[in-house]
């Protein structure tokens, strides 16, 4: 009868050590497929994100001042979708005086693939215009321009990690051509907006293999075509600026709803 009893509690025990390694593998397991779940959730990229495309650009006035015009477009990404949205000032004139000047938004929908998209005159139109992307974004977001010409210009200064940039560097044309070659070229670059596509330059991005940020190009005092003075110094800025705080769930509805119909 001992015998028997002690045999039970040995058998017990066995049976605690297995359950208890068993338990041990099936908790190590779990916590795996935690950690490993946080891991792909923290390296996921955003599902929906907007970015800025801002520019600064001189308007030279009759008087030889120079006025910097602020001017920028969003372009929104989604899936395997871009929308672009455009500010439009919208004047209403009383023979030659203003009475109401408001801005309205247009858009141009497009897959990233595809050369032709829509474009919106709202973001509740029914109704988009077939267009070619580049031709639009040529005129609206300066698409396909650049200042950097890899012949003309040499490399005559380059800082690492300053100013919250990854790489800044500074280029100088080697002799002017005409009057758009710049004096000077200024360009920061970036490890973030890797997933934006429009690009500021796209020679630079594959070179560096980096984003660039801003480009600052930057014109000396001189004499352009048969204006008697000289004209001062100017500069044009543009930059991408990541929106952070803005609600794109109108965004979100606007392309599942026109991907629905349109494309």
């Amino acid at each position: 009868m001992l015998k028997q009893f002690m045999d039970s509690m040995l058998l017990i025990k066995v049976n605690k050590k297995k359950n208890s390694k068993m338990l041990g593998c099936i908790f190590g397991f779990v916590i795996v497929v935690m950690l490993s779940w946080s891991f792909i959730k923290m390296n996921d990229p955003k599902e929906i994100t907007k970015t800025y495309i801002c520019d600064i650009m001189p308007i030279v006035k009759t008087d030889g001042n120079v006025i910097p015009i602020q001017d920028s477009v969003a372009v929104i990404y989604y899936k395997n979708y871009a929308l672009y949205e455009f500010e439009e000032a919208c004047m209403v004139y009383d023979d030659t005086i203003l009475v109401k000047r408001t801005i309205e938004n247009r858009y141009l929908l497009h897959n990233k693939k595809e050369l032709y998209g829509y474009y919106y005159d709202a973001i509740d139109a029914k109704i988009g215009k077939r267009v070619r992307v580049d031709s639009i974004l040529k005129k609206r977001a300066g698409y396909g321009q650049s200042f950097y010409f890899p012949t003309k210009m040499v490399l005559i200064d380059s800082q690492k990690n300053k100013g919250g940039y990854e790489l800044i560097e500074k280029y100088k044309c080697k002799a002017k051509i005409d009057f758009t070659y710049p004096d000077t070229l200024i360009v920061y670059y970036t490890n973030k907006l890797k997933h934006v596509d429009f690009t500021l330059s796209k020679i630079l991005d594959s070179v560096k293999k980096i984003k660039v940020q801003k480009t600052r190009v930057l014109f000396n005092p001189q004499f352009i075509g048969d204006y008697p003075n000289k004209y001062p110094a100017y500069e044009f800025k543009r930059e991408l600026k990541e929106d952070t705080v803005s609600n794109l769930e109108k965004y979100k509805h606007f392309i599942n709803e026109k991907t629905k119909t349109d494309q």
